[in-house]
């Protein structure tokens, strides 16, 4: 039988570093952003951010999300820890940590998740509605923003590019199996006609 490990009144950083070293499932909130629950195992931290392993609701590892320490409102230990380790082990599904990533900020978060997976899911804070997602390949990194080749829902490559400014980026996943579909169908794209404005408040 699994023990369930609790956790203490240390603090997030302390919490999530030890599910990061003993291998535990979490449930994370974050409130102010998003409602519902990121399921899964931290397998990289940093000071500021820490990447999570994501389980889906088939019991099966679903790509990899990138999120801010500081957008956390609550975590806990998975209450159906055991079920999950044995669902995920009959089902021979093994967690896969990737190699050099780097958690500096999103612009080496960003890199890291296109050195990964052919396409990048960057989501967005607008106001009142959450995150809103924009998903494309990774055309560059500048300033203040990153500059994706997005591509549309119906995996139709748009003609441009679009600036996305870090200050409003709430997460950054990559390598599930809706964004590899989406890959599977669109291939690759041809050269973008024309940057767009960055993004911050507005839905383009």
């Amino acid at each position: 039988m699994t023990t369930v490990v609790p956790f203490k009144a240390r603090g997030l950083r302390a919490d999530l570093r030890d599910a990061f070293e003993q291998r535990i499932p979490l449930r994370i909130q974050r409130e102010r952003l998003q409602p519902g629950t990121i399921h899964g195992y931290v397998v990289a931290l940093s000071r500021d951010f820490c990447l999570v392993a994501e389980i889906g609701d088939t019991m099966r590892f679903d790509g990899h999300i990138a999120i801010a320490i500081a957008d956390i409102s609550a975590l806990e230990t998975d209450p159906s820890r055991e079920f999950v380790e044995k669902a995920l082990a009959l089902r021979g599904e093994e967690l896969r940590v990737p190699e050099g990533f780097r958690l500096d900020d999103w612009a080496a978060i960003a890199q890291s998740a296109a050195a990964c997976a052919p396409l990048v899911s960057v989501n967005m804070v607008e106001d009142d509605e959450g995150e809103i997602s924009y998903v494309g390949q990774l055309d560059a990194v500048e300033r203040d923003a990153l500059v994706l080749r997005e591509l549309d829902p119906n995996a139709q490559w748009y003609p441009d590019t679009g600036a996305y400014e870090f200050e409003n980026i709430g997460s950054i996943s990559f390598g599930s199996g809706y964004l590899d579909a989406l890959w599977q169908v669109a291939g690759s794209p041809g050269d973008p006609q024309a940057p767009r404005a960055p993004v911050s408040d507005t839905v383009h």
